[in-house]
């Protein structure tokens, strides 16, 4: 008990390698959460954007189909085509996100009668 600097070596040792694995654990952990949030952050705009474009062809029965269009939403460069399916109008966007991974989303509309 008198000479017990042995045991602070090996306690310091522990605890320094336990705060080691949670660092080494939580960084890329963060890392991957703020990809996975700027990700989706994108796809809500991209999908907005997808919803407000479509308006015209959904009210406006002059325009011409199939439409591509081709915007920067977000930082990212998406590409929007509207057709026409039966009596529905479908608009697709399609772009690579955060992660850069391709993704397409679809909409679908009612035309005015």
């Amino acid at each position: 008990m008198s000479n017990s600097k042995g045991f602070s070596m090996i306690e310091a040792l522990v605890a320094a390698s336990l705060l080691m694995m949670i660092i080494t654990t939580l960084i890329p952990l963060t890392n991957l959460l703020l990809k996975e949030r700027e990700a989706l952050q994108q796809k809500r705009a991209i999908i907005n954007e997808l919803h407000h474009d479509m308006q015209p062809f959904l009210w406006d029965k002059q325009l011409d189909l199939p439409h591509r269009l081709l915007k920067t939403v977000y930082g990212s460069e998406a590409k929007f085509r509207f057709t026409a399916e039966g009596n529905l109008l479908k608009g697709c966007a399609t772009w690579d996100n955060a992660n850069d991974r391709p993704n397409r989303f679809c909409l679908y509309g009612y035309t005015e009668k």
